[in-house]
């Protein structure tokens, strides 16, 4: 066996250690939400502008971060009990992270606490927070990039694709998971990709025009290292925890980061092993930066939900109530897929991730009533938790009977009322 080899499976080994033989009974949750933070006329504002006021909440306290120019910080997140605040790519992009939470009821309380801090201070001057997934009016554009030197670093490794994520706003789901079932829930996650998108997309409208996209977020970046699969679904399903260390290995080694500085690269991770041998904390950073529509996340033991949109303000814990279910019914979901799709079920759902990304659920389903089976067995998945939360599934349930989903809606709004009317629309009122 040679040293490339040893390293490979030495991550792998490493890796299956992160997560816990016998996990969390009832699953614990996390959540990720991301918000365009805009002025009246919706250009991307400055996220920096509302730490001062933020911190007039005395549980929370400044996150320093480094800068471009090196030994420079500067304020990049504030930290409470319950929620975090983080400047994202974009300066105009703000994500709030929960703490892990119990149940989804849990969440929504303490997001719907934090926003209401966030849309007061945007207030003050005149800002807009949205619940939409990518800025309306502000193109991507190197000067609204955040100064952090690791974004400089990719910048110079991607070039232009790199600033897509300036732009776009995501809402993801931490799910725990244990050793066992972390390659089964990993392919789950991203076979389902194309459901979640059909359901939740919500960014048609970029650089104040209609983009071909229901969601521009996932349409635009899935050309992004598309060779490499480095976005959105993966080009197969993992066969075991070694097979997904070695293709993440396969890919393009971006940045690595030494204790002081974040440089670009351009060589496959492997090159990297060949010359430091088995570095984990190397090959969690290189991870990083893949963004499947589902990744799990050693450091904390969970899967990652990766593709939708920002949900409108009023169903905002809709994206959070269908990936919760997923998981729980993992099973019995990816025996239906494989039941109606046959062998060919990969190839099938990219087909449909696609088109869901284009025409969102206007695409013809893989299947007759494929979607809402689905969602059948995701409420069965959330009753079987125990507290209720398949309630937070009434509004996709109406999606589904009205054929529309987010993206679709605001398309209708923009064709009568401009950028105007989505402004209006998708702006979080202060309560």
């Amino acid at each position: 066996m040679d040293q490339l080899q040893r390293s490979l499976e030495s991550i792998a080994d490493t890796f299956c250690e992160r997560f816990p033989v016998q996990g969390a009974n009832p699953r614990t949750v996390g959540r990720e939400a991301e918000f365009p933070i805009v002025t009246q006329n919706g250009e991307a504002a400055d996220v920096r502008r509302l730490w001062p006021l933020l911190l007039e909440n005395p549980t929370l306290e400044p996150v320093y971060g480094q800068v471009r120019s090196g030994n420079e910080q500067m304020i990049v997140g504030l930290r409470g009990d319950d929620y975090t605040y983080m400047l994202e790519v974009g300066l105009g992009t703000i994500e709030i992270n929960t703490r892990p939470c119990q149940h989804l009821f849990e969440i929504k309380q303490i997001m719907e606490k934090s926003v209401r801090q966030l849309v007061r201070a945007a207030a003050h001057y005149g800002y807009r927070v949205l619940a939409y997934g990518v800025q309306p009016l502000t193109p991507p554009r190197l000067p609204l990039m955040s100064p952090k030197q690791r974004y400089f670093s990719l910048y110079r490794a991607m070039g232009l694709d790199w600033l897509w994520y300036t732009v776009t706003a995501s809402d993801q789901l931490h799910i725990s998971l244990n050793r066992a079932e972390m390659v089964e829930m990993l392919n789950l996650g991203n076979l389902m990709a194309p459901v979640l998108i059909a359901l939740c997309a919500n960014s048609p409208i970029v650089k104040g025009v209609r983009s071909p996209f229901c969601s521009a977020r996932e349409g635009r970046m899935a050309r992004i290292r598309e060779q490499e699969y480095r976005h959105g679904m993966p080009a197969r399903p993992f066969h075991h925890v070694l097979d997904f260390v070695e293709t993440i290995a396969g890919t393009t080694h971006l940045i690595q980061q030494d204790e002081q500085f974040v440089s670009p690269g351009s060589q496959p991770f492997t090159e990297y092993l060949r010359t430091h041998g088995p570095d984990f904390e190397a090959f969690l950073f290189h991870d990083h930066y893949i963004w499947n529509s589902a990744r799990l996340r050693a450091a904390y033991s969970t899967i990652e939900i990766r593709p939708a949109c920002q949900q409108p303000w009023a169903q905002h814990m809709t994206l959070a109530a269908l990936a919760l279910g997923m998981i729980e019914a993992g099973e019995a979901i990816g025996a239906y897929i494989r039941q109606v799709l046959g062998s060919a079920y990969w190839e099938g759902m990219q087909r449909f991730h696609q088109q869901v990304i284009l025409h969102g659920l206007r695409s013809p389903e893989p299947s007759p009533q494929f979607l809402y089976t689905i969602l059948h067995l995701i409420e069965e998945g959330l009753q079987s938790r125990g507290y209720g939360e398949e309630a937070l599934l009434d509004t996709v349930y109406s999606r589904l009977y009205r054929n529309e989903n987010p993206a679709q809606h605001i398309r209708r709004i923009f064709r009568t009322d401009n950028l105007h009317g989505l402004l209006t629309y998708t702006s979080i009122q202060p309560a």
